[in-house]
């Protein structure tokens, strides 16, 4: 059970910083980085502009980007940037956890290595997985949620994806937590 949390701790590190370093490639400010929700309980450094943190929910994480869903005047907020930059920093995470799964997988089956292939596996499942383009939150939801800026224009698609956001981490959230009786019995089971 170990090495499926520390798999999936190195996978949601690589994915947030895929993202941050994508935004920061293209000028996009970072306000957060977080490894895990909620309130920074465990680990909070702030280094210039960025806060950098763990949580206690380890089940996920996020950046935080400059004016991501805030309407905003500043040309570097990730809502005023061209779609394609938005694109980029969306997808940039995906794109590691995938190149990553593949990798692992490759490597597990050359050395015979169980980490590497279960590192692989779940690269692959949360790299392709996020990019799902119907669950508000996910990373695959922006790439539609800002073409509705064509049709209600910019504050008022920044007020709706704001909200789809949110109900969207309610639902994956509350999915996390539905999962919790699955990994006690599976850590029962492969501990008898």
């Amino acid at each position: 059970m170990l090495d499926f949390v520390l798999a999936l701790l190195i996978l949601i590190i690589l994915h947030e910083l895929g993202h941050y370093f994508a935004a920061k490639a293209v000028g996009c400010g970072v306000e957060v980085v977080s490894l895990g929700f909620g309130k920074p309980i465990l680990f909070s450094k702030q280094i210039g502009t960025t806060v950098y943190q763990v949580t206690p929910w380890l089940l996920g994480g996020y950046c935080k980007l400059e004016g991501e869903l805030e309407y905003s005047t500043n040309p570097h907020a990730f809502a005023n940037l061209p779609y394609r930059d938005k694109l980029i920093i969306s997808c940039a995470g995906c794109y590691i956890n995938i190149l990553v799964g593949m990798l692992g997988v490759i490597f597990a089956l050359v050395f015979r290595n169980y980490f590497l292939y279960l590192l692989g596996y779940l690269g692959l499942c949360l790299g392709i997985g996020n990019m799902i383009p119907f669950i508000p939150a996910l990373d695959g939801s922006y790439l539609w949620m800002f073409a509705l800026e064509k049709f209600y224009g910019k504050k008022r698609a920044l007020e709706i994806i704001k909200k789809l956001v949110f109900w969207g981490m309610i639902f994956l959230m509350s999915l996390n937590i539905a999962c919790i009786p699955y990994l006690i019995k599976l850590i029962q089971s492969r501990a008898l």
